[in-house]
């Protein structure tokens, strides 16, 4: 009996798979789910326009790559024998030897037929073992030389032929041949002719020996079995191997990695806000080419202690985490989003940054090299999300405290990605890069994997042993002689807020030291403070009591602070000490300021209120703004950048449910054609009074088959004569499955 006969395209490949393997298509290819295909007709299509082709064959490693390159370079279609035949010499003896036995080529057939399938599974292969049918798409994708093979020639020679000409080749010729042998398109100019003689022409000769075919007057190609015997039956410069290189390593304490990647999320959660309060102070203004300058990068690094190159993460972090962003005239500004993240727990917060760097499309890298810039378009590459989880996921499967070389890793990723690292060197770099911001954040500690990696690679919350890894903040400090406060671990943000209003903050990490001096506690008395309030807040959260020192320091500035008072005239100011105003009626300053004594006093100035209170206060005085009524004027808000306008991410649904909608609308559809398909053989069948075999549906559900004589068609029934028994039956059009002629 005659099996089902093969199926002619894609979709009719498609239409013969159950759910799951539906449901696997679209798990590994999840743009197609986007929007959802309305059946398998539009899924096939889908599958197999160029955009779609280009990122699932960027998704296959080096050896599906080169099998899938095989195929587009055999005729379509082709058995899996002969492109097993093809690929056969890239696989060699686990022993090295020339000769494989019949148990090696069993294996080497099999991870041909395993990359196959897997090719299948994706919809860029279809058909069986004996037809096997590439996707046009993917076809085009390695035009027009696969694997730098021209199509072989009408009358190719035979291997002894070809041995023998390649024998009287001269150098000049082997030079030639040499040059064309890997080129990925196979042709070449005819820059060797020097002559019309053959014998003086090394091209020339090349042709007439059959060696070359010429393609037009001016070019000549390398046919396929020429260069397939001049490579030894190989297909690529170097094997490709048939399984990626095993990552394994020394191994760490797990628990001491994850002490130390917890300690570092610690110090990189304080850094980023000393990188918000340093552009809240004094935002970044963007180059007009897009990007911060480098003297601003450069700022940064020294106020937080470390190298350009963090500093450039840190802020490319903030901005991909929407924590920072261009303000509408104060340059680049902490959002409402990062006021509302900052009170957040520590495990919370490192969770938004790790999901901001893993999906952020930039390699935040490049901004720190020559010539980038942080936030420039230097660093746009749509795909570092894919090479980021690519990268971790291999890192990952070493295990947890597993030390790995960045090189390793690299090979490992050139391997598994070779569209996505282009190189290998590059992907040894592009891995260097990506461990060092890796351990920035914690995903890597000790040069081994951290606990940290596995659950947010899989979209998990972070578990409760590594939550507990974070100590719990505390509200008080200690006060010391020497105008410092040490504070003994991570603080509240509300207690380090107000602390960075009062002090300068001068270590990083958990156990930070802030100084006071007279600049920072202006700062809180021009915020609204009083000299009791501050020295109520430092009661409440120290430890010691307030050094004498201190409270001085406190009482001194206070008593300074307010001395000359600032109101719009433009602007005025008044001092009860005269004396004052005559000397900053004497400052050089005076006359740009447009200063003039208006009384004992009274001073107004053409200038606005805000540039004069800046001026007063380099001059060395510590003025109080006012309003027009006298009264004193709080400190201006904070200015915040308006929220990053993130486009938020569309939850995709399940794959299990698309494949099964997909399926069954399809179904839907095919029903649809086989019913209308079966009312014109009846009515063909009614009208030109021919017996035909009639399948239905009855009542109690089971199918009936028998041979009748249709009479007629009416309200959506069909009255025939059964030809056995001449029995007059009635069957409604809805339960009809199939109608045959006999």
């Amino acid at each position: 009996m005659a099996g089902p006969a093969r199926p002619r395209t894609l979709t009719e490949s498609l239409r013969r798979w159950p759910v799951d393997a539906v449901e696997d298509l679209l798990r590994s290819r999840p743009d197609l789910t986007v929007p959802m295909p309305r059946d398998l007709s539009e899924l096939a299509s889908r599958a197999t326009t160029s955009a779609s082709t280009a990122r699932a064959l960027d998704d296959l490693d080096a050896w599906q790559r080169l099998v899938a390159e095989a195929l587009a370079a055999l005729p379509d279609p082709t058995t899996l024998a002969e492109l097993q035949a093809l690929v056969a010499s890239e696989q060699s003896p686990a022993d090295g030897s020339t000769d494989a036995s019949s148990e090696d080529r069993q294996d080497q057939a099999a991870v041909v037929e395993d990359a196959v399938d897997v090719l299948r599974r994706r919809a860029l292969v279809w058909g069986d073992a004996e037809a096997l049918h590439l996707v046009r798409t993917v076809r085009e994708a390695f035009e027009p030389y696969p694997l730098g093979l021209a199509a072989p020639s009408r009358q190719a020679l035979d291997d002894a032929e070809v041995d023998a000409a390649l024998e009287a080749c001269t150098p000049a010729m082997r030079a030639v041949l040499d040059r064309l042998l890997w080129s990925p398109s196979g042709v070449s100019r005819q820059a060797d002719r020097v002559g019309a003689d053959p014998a003086r022409s090394p091209v020339g000769a090349l042709v007439a020996a059959r060696l070359l075919r010429p393609l037009d007057g001016d070019t000549v190609v390398l046919p396929r079995e020429i260069a397939l015997r001049l490579r030894a039956g190989r297909l690529t410069p170097h094997p490709v191997a048939t399984r990626g290189p095993a990552l394994t390593g020394r191994s760490r304490s797990s628990t001491l990695v994850d002490r130390a990647a917890a300690g570092a999320v610690l110090g990189g959660l304080d850094d980023l806000d000393l990188v918000a309060r340093a552009l809240e102070d004094s935002p970044f203004r963007p180059l007009r080419t897009g990007g911060l300058s480098a003297r601003d990068l450069s700022g940064l690094a020294r106020a937080l202690g470390t190298d350009a190159a963090y500093a450039t993460f840190l802020v490319e972090l903030a901005a991909a985490a929407g924590l920072v962003a261009p303000g509408s005239s104060h340059g680049v500004l902490p959002t409402a989003a990062y006021d509302r993240w900052s009170t957040r727990p520590a495990a919370e917060r490192w969770t938004l940054l790790a999901q901001a760097w893993l999906a952020a499309p930039r390699w935040f890298a490049r901004s720190a090299t020559n010539g980038g810039h942080a936030l420039g378009p230097e660093a746009e590459s749509p795909s570092a999300p894919a090479l980021r989880r690519v990268t971790l996921g291999l890192a990952a499967r070493a295990g947890t405290g597993t030390v790995l070389d960045p090189a390793d890793l690299g090979a490992a990723l050139a391997w598994e990605r070779p569209r996505l690292a282009r190189t290998p060197e590059a992907a040894v770099e592009l891995t260097r890069d990506l461990w060092r911001e890796a351990s920035w954040l914690g995903f890597v500690a000790l040069d081994a994997v951290s606990g940290f990696m596995p659950p947010l690679l899989a979209g998990e919350v972070v578990p409760e042993e590594l939550a507990a890894l974070f100590p719990e903040p505390v509200g008080h400090l200690v006060l010391q002689a020497d105008l410092t406060a040490v504070a003994p671990g991570p603080l509240r943000h509300d207690v380090a807020a107000d602390l960075r209003l009062l002090a300068t903050q001068e270590s990083r990490g958990a156990g930070a030291v802030y100084r006071f001096s007279a600049d920072s506690v202006r700062r809180a008395l021009d915020a609204g403070w009083s000299a009791e309030q501050a020295l109520e807040w430092l009661r409440t959260h120290a430890t010691t009591p307030v050094p004498q020192p201190l409270a001085y320091l406190l009482g001194d500035v206070a008593r300074r602070h307010g001395a000359v008072r600032v109101g719009p005239a433009l602007s005025f100011v008044t001092s009860e000490d005269d004396a004052q105003l005559s000397v900053l009626l004497r400052h050089p300053q005076a006359a740009a300021l447009g200063l003039r004594r208006l009384a004992p006093g009274v001073v107004i100035a053409a200038a606005e209120s805000d540039e004069l209170l800046e001026a007063l206060r380099e001059v060395g005085l510590s003025p109080v703004a006012e309003d027009a009524h006298g009264r004193g004027l709080p400190a201006p808000p904070v200015p915040r950048a308006p929220a990053a306008r993130l486009t938020p991410t569309p939850v995709p649904p399940r794959t299990a449910d698309v494949a099964s909608a997909i399926v069954a609308a399809d179904q839907r559809a095919a029903t649809a054609s086989t019913a209308a398909a079966a009312l014109d053989e009846l009515r063909v069948a009614t009208r030109d009074g021919l017996p035909v075999r009639v399948t239905w549906v009855g009542n109690d559900g089971r199918s009936t088959s028998r041979d009748l004589a249709p009479l007629d068609l009416s309200a959506g029934l069909v009255r025939a004569v059964d030809r056995t028994n001449a029995e007059i039956v009635t069957i409604a059009l809805s339960r009809i499955a199939a109608v045959e002629l006999v």
